[in-house]
């Protein structure tokens, strides 16, 4: 057997850059596993044509496999780069995010109750201490989302200082079993941060995700 081909690439692999050790078999580990299969293989019993070109097959398929890999790779790359553009077009557009937050602005504040089922609704508004300063009684609610507005009083009528608020939502059925309810807010986006591959939207002075957003608006 001409063992001239074998030597020549035994030599040239010698003269390559000793790579770090890897738990991954990656085509160049496999070629050489494969050219040291044929230098110590018995010379009375040659290497078997058809387990040859299985090896070569395989060798074959792996580097098509790595390729694809790349490839897919760079498409994700790709498609991550143009969701970052796209999410970017969110700053300075009006947004209803889930928070229980929300900003008293001139006296005037918007919120939003999300029910899962027909209620009987109390709202408790709290300020940025966590204090109670006024409850509202809305009485009976149909389910599904609800806006409502407040007009920044307290439970005397005082006018409440501008800032920030907090409401949490008392929501129970005809037989008193609490119903779930998820309160929202809407919000100006000022601006759009990615970190480790996550949108983050910043609103409200508060950071969101986008599956916090439940609506887009201009």
């Amino acid at each position: 057997m001409d063992t001239g081909l074998i030597n020549s690439i035994s030599a040239g692999s010698s003269t390559t850059t000793t790579k770090t050790p890897t738990k991954e078999l990656d085509k160049d580990a496999f070629m050489m596993l494969l050219v040291a299969q044929l230098q110590h293989q018995d010379p009375t019993q040659a290497q078997d044509s058809n387990a040859m070109m299985q090896q070569m097959t395989s060798f074959s398929s792996l580097e098509q496999m790595q390729n694809t890999n790349k490839l897919l790779e760079g498409i994700q790359l790709q498609n991550q780069g143009l969701f970052q553009a796209q999410s970017s077009s969110l700053v300075g557009k009006r947004i209803r995010v889930t928070s229980s937050g929300f900003d008293l602005k001139e006296g005037k504040a918007t919120m939003g109750v999300d029910l899962a089922s027909d209620a009987i609704v109390s709202i408790s508004i709290k300020d940025a201490a966590g204090k109670v300063v006024t409850t509202l009684d809305k009485g009976s609610m149909s389910a599904g989302s609800h806006m409502l507005d407040w007009d920044g009083r307290d439970a005397q009528g005082n006018k409440l200082a501008d800032g920030a608020y907090t409401v949490e939502i008392n929501a129970k059925d005809s037989t008193g079993k609490t119903v779930s309810a998820a309160p929202s807010a809407y919000m100006t986006v000022t601006s759009v941060l990615f970190a480790n591959g996550t949108v983050f939207i910043q609103a409200g002075g508060r950071r969101f995700t986008l599956t916090d957003v439940n609506e887009i608006s201009a």
